[in-house]
């Protein structure tokens, strides 16, 4: 027997004792037994749906990163007590990674037992807060009947986006749907002026090549300044904003739209940062540092072999990744509904032709004479020139793309290689035009 049950049973025998005791106190008790039910008849709806906003904090894994939330429903006549959570995934899904890839994912929302699930984030080190909602009887009513409408088989399944429609975003959708729009309306003027690029660079700093990576694959859809309304695809923005809000009820009054906030677990292992980390000195000073061994090497190629294998060889791995990397982003962007990677000019630090330079550089290392050479000394000043090309479009003048950290590190590495092969193929195609110097040949 629960402790509610328990002190209800308690209640009803001293009720019982009280009434045994005189005809006068009985009469008192049977009106008491008119008047009280009725009471609790009027605050029963209010006090037997509980709803609440489950907020859990960023964890270790990539993807974890950017927090979670759910829908928390308790019933305290049933004893029912089930957090509802959106983007839910598997890696053993049928062609995950090719949906994953597309962007054609098909996620699903699901109720879990709440206590169990904080019990299962609390031990995976993520802090939970819960924010229990004042929500009339009508309005926690219309949000149970609409979560168990989603939860059905063939409602629960959806197209996830990551900035569009996640976790968070069906969490606030929910809320705005069952206030009636006046959660959006509410919301309207806390934009804290952040992007979609520095919210993901924020919250996925702990990973730094990753944070390169997706910095790179990001186009300039993800600059853009975002509403309040669109900063809630994360879960901790939402939970800042609804501490906030006030909203007007049926009587006129003026009132919180969270009741009550607790922290259910406390845990900041996994502490998110307050601002997206500064990429472009750090950046910088490895595209000069790149760039000063790619003309060492290049100075040393003419009169050292190992020199010239490491020339090649760092050559054509450069340009395999930049290539490769370009080739992708093109792809997703142009054939997939992955849309915040289209309009990318990164790809001109790396275009899909480097991977022609991954194949050219190397031969023309060995073999300098020939088209090799000339093709890769060509190719290695148009990379360069496409470095310029997108130093130019990132100026003021221009719709501007967050792509300066990137720019620091390809644009002196592109130059150092144009320079470093130019400088090794065409000593070494001197070398060969010349005949061989013979002793007493200038006496």
């Amino acid at each position: 027997m629960s402790a509610f049950a328990r002190g209800s049973r308690r209640s009803r025998e001293s009720h019982r004792s009280v009434g045994a005791r005189s005809p006068v106190r009985r009469l008192l008790f049977a009106g008491l037994l008119l008047v009280v039910p009725a009471a609790l008849c009027a605050q029963a709806p209010r006090d037997s749906l509980v709803a609440s906003v489950l907020t859990m904090g960023p964890g270790d894994e990539v993807f974890e990163r950017f927090g979670h939330i759910s829908i928390r429903l308790r019933d305290l006549r049933t004893g029912a007590d089930t957090a509802y959570n959106w983007g839910m995934f598997s890696f053993d899904q049928p062609r995950f990674l090719q949906r994953f890839l597309t962007g054609d994912t098909r996620y699903w929302m699901e109720g879990f037992p709440a206590v169990p699930l904080i019990e299962w984030y609390r031990k995976s080190g993520r802090w939970v807060t819960e924010q229990e909602l004042e929500l009339t009887p009508a309005q926690a009513d219309s949000l149970r009947r609409f979560i168990q409408w989603n939860a059905l088989e063939e409602h629960k399944w959806y197209r996830y986006d990551y900035y569009r429609d996640n976790c968070s975003t069906r969490v606030r959708d929910a809320l705005d749907m069952v206030l009636g729009g006046a959660f959006h309306r509410a919301v309207a003027t806390h934009a804290h002026g952040v992007t979609h690029r520095s919210e993901t660079l924020r919250l996925s700093a702990a990973y730094p090549a990753l944070d390169v990576a997706m910095d790179f694959a990001l186009g300039r859809r993800a600059d853009s300044m975002m509403s309040a309304w669109e900063e809630l695809f994360i879960p901790m923005r939402l939970r800042e904003l609804i501490r906030d809000v006030r909203l007007q009820r049926d009587d006129g009054t003026i009132a919180p739209l969270v009741r009550a906030e607790r922290a259910l677990v406390l845990d900041d292992r996994y502490a998110e940062r307050p601002a997206p980390p500064d990429l472009f000195w750090p950046l910088f000073a490895a595209g000069l540092g790149s760039a000063s061994m790619v003309l060492l090497l290049g100075r040393l190629a003419a009169r050292s072999m190992p020199a010239r294998w490491a020339l090649g060889a760092a050559g054509a791995a450069w340009h395999f990744i930049l290539g490769s990397a370009g080739l992708l982003v093109l792809y997703l962007g142009l054939f997939t509904r992955h849309t915040f990677m289209a309009q990318n000019s990164n790809l001109l630090l790396a275009t899909p032709g480097s991977l022609a330079l991954a194949v050219l550089i190397p031969v023309a290392i060995v073999r300098p004479g020939g088209r090799a050479g000339r093709a890769a000394r060509a190719l290695t000043v148009l990379a360069s020139i496409g470095a310029l090309v997108a130093l130019a479009v990132h100026l003021p003048m221009f719709p501007v793309q967050a792509n300066g950290p990137l720019l620091a590190l390809a644009l002196p590495v592109h130059v150092a290689f144009a320079l470093a092969i130019r400088t090794a193929t065409i000593v070494a195609d001197g070398d060969r035009r010349m005949p061989p110097v013979r002793a007493g040949s200038f006496g």
